[in-house]
């Protein structure tokens, strides 16, 4: 027969609080178990030095006809990459592990015994958005610091624009990796959907070749969570004649579809 869970003193709501915050501690420490703190907090530190020891261009500084009539025109080469390398830590948390991890839950019988609970997957994911936001932030923040202390890195012309780009392509890619979370049956299948989508996210973003404004990749590139976010920022770090209406907006048209659909087909099992 089932069995009913007492609800606690304070209510059902004052439960779902005091479990909410248990559950983004309990999440967190195995989220730091393995090899996510690598990918997440330093392999874009790691990427970015490593382009910059192979590639001599990018500690060039920007200019004649191929950066004429840019705004990247007089700065080091690095400088237009970082804001697309700064995708790569939410690009990671939310497709790479997010949904592996949700895949193992799965696989594993945990989200079933969550299921007995009165957790919601509004929590589930709410808790791994906090978890996950964090440890992206915490990836990006340590890229600018650690190129801050070997190159020439200009400072944001508008720092709230660039906040706004990394927040809100945080919140579509979670909307994204909630999606896959949400139905994957194995940590496996997890890690292969997420990395299919991933890739391919990570060239919209400019993170292995730069896309100038007004070429078709970038036009097409605007539309994309990862895409979108990079332009954003760099819109915020270095300035433009268009301001990126088109690509806030189509962040926050990710982030409103995809996270209720991604609730609505939640499984337990």
């Amino acid at each position: 027969m089932p069995t009913t869970i007492p609800s606690p003193p304070g209510g059902l709501r004052a439960w779902r609080q005091r479990g909410f915050g248990r559950l983004v501690l309990t999440e967190g420490m195995v989220w730091v178990r393995g090899s996510n703190l690598f990918w997440a907090l330093l392999f874009p530190s790691a990427l970015l030095l490593g382009m910059a020891a192979i590639t001599p261009e990018l500690r060039e500084i920007a200019h004649g006809d191929t950066w004429a009539g840019t705004p990247f025109y007089g700065v080091a080469v690095i400088n237009v990459v970082l804001p697309a390398e700064l995708t790569l830590p939410i690009g990671i948390t939310a497709l790479t592990i997010m949904p592996a991890a949700f895949g193992g839950f799965r696989e594993k019988g945990i989200l079933r015994r969550f299921s007995a609970t009165p957790m919601r997957p509004q929590s589930m994911f709410a808790a791994h958005f906090v978890i996950n936001v964090t440890m992206a932030l915490g990836g990006a923040l340590l890229a600018v610091v650690v190129v801050s202390a070997l190159f020439k890195v200009v400072v944001p012309n508008n720092i709230a624009m660039v906040v706004l780009g990394f927040v809100l392509g945080m919140a579509a890619m979670m909307a994204l990796g909630s999606l896959v979370s949400a139905r994957v049956p194995r940590a496996s299948a997890g890690t292969a959907i997420g990395n299919i989508i991933f890739f391919p996210l990570l060239l919209t973003a400019g993170v292995f070749t730069v896309i100038k404004p007004g070429t078709v990749l970038y036009q097409i590139a605007r539309l994309s969570p990862l895409g979108a976010a990079s332009q954003v920022m760099t819109y915020g770090w270095f300035g433009g004649t268009t301001f990126p209406w088109i690509q806030i907006a189509s962040m926050v048209a990710w982030t409103a579809v995809l996270t209720p659909l991604a609730v609505k087909l939640f499984r337990w099992q």
